[in-house]
């Protein structure tokens, strides 16, 4: 695997992930550079991504996640959690309940990253402590040359519909253009990547379902 990576700007558009890599890296007792040799990355690389030095690319990001046996969601935090505009259909005077946090995850209260230039995740489920990653993931209009080319392959399955827009799925050899109301599901180890040639934004959510 390439050793293609995002120079995080300042302002950072990435939450420090890296040392939630860190931690989970050692966890299981796993030294970088045994992580490096399964992932053929540098060492020196893999340093830089846990010290928040550089973004990992998504492909890479799957990689890592997968390599060390934890959900993506596992990743976001609290202090991560952004203003998110409301979604179509929102009703501001939806009434709340008290204590539905522990199930229920208003629309402007999401927790999101920003997984890469172009590329925004919001959590969906009210923990990261589950077995299943259950997004929304918003990709912004990009010329097809401008995108992270690298494939990304993982353990489960994965479950998208599409809910703005137009994206394009390229799983193995065959690429597929998903509109709205359009669906797909498909296993997650199968080399697959995603990109939006516009017009405008292309959201979409997602689950994945990974063996663990």
């Amino acid at each position: 695997m390439a050793d293609s990576q995002v120079r995080v700007p300042e302002p950072a558009l990435t939450p420090p992930w890296g040392a939630r890599l860190r931690e989970a890296r050692e966890a299981r007792q796993m030294s970088l550079r045994e992580l490096s040799r399964r992932l053929d990355v540098s060492p020196g690389h893999l340093s830089q991504v846990e010290r928040d030095i550089v973004a990992p690319s998504i492909s890479l990001l799957y990689a890592i996640t997968s390599e060390l046996n934890v959900s993506l969601d596992s990743l976001f935090s609290d202090s991560d959690r952004a203003d998110v505009p409301a979604q179509p259909g929102a009703d501001p005077s939806v009434p709340r309940t008290p204590g539905e946090g522990r199930y229920v995850v208003r629309s402007g209260e999401r927790q999101v990253i920003e997984a890469s230039p172009g590329v925004r995740w919001e959590l969906l489920t009210p923990s990261t402590d589950t077995p299943i990653d259950f997004r929304e993931i918003v990709y912004e209009a990009a010329p097809r040359s401008s995108n992270n080319d690298a494939f990304i392959r993982h353990d489960g399955s994965e479950f998208g519909l599409i809910l703005e827009g137009r994206l394009h799925v390229q799983v193995e050899f065959d690429t597929y253009v998903l509109g709205v109301g359009d669906s797909i599901a498909f296993d997650s180890s199968r080399p697959h990547r995603f990109w939006n040639e516009g017009p405008g934004v292309a959201r979409a959510a997602w689950i994945s379902n990974a063996t663990r």
